[in-house]
């Protein structure tokens, strides 16, 4: 858990929307924002839903990255 996070996602309302979006899209295992605020990060069950929510996130918030990534 990062302490952090709360206090960010209230000060930050498009970092907030952007985690419930997150959380909401194929039902990820979990959201979490990194460190200090830097990133968030969703971990899915499928490369598929994935691969769907990074389409997505890309016409949504086109001023923002977003990457792939698989765990080892």
């Amino acid at each position: 858990e990062n302490s952090l996070e709360p206090i960010v996602l209230s000060k930050y309302g498009k970092l907030r929307s952007i985690k419930s979006f997150l959380e909401n899209f194929s039902k990820p295992s979990f959201v979490r924002m990194t460190g200090s605020g830097s990133a968030l990060v969703a971990y899915f069950q499928s490369k598929h839903m994935c691969e769907n929510a990074k389409k997505i996130i890309d016409k949504k918030y086109k001023n923002y990255w977003c990457i792939l990534s698989k765990t080892i």
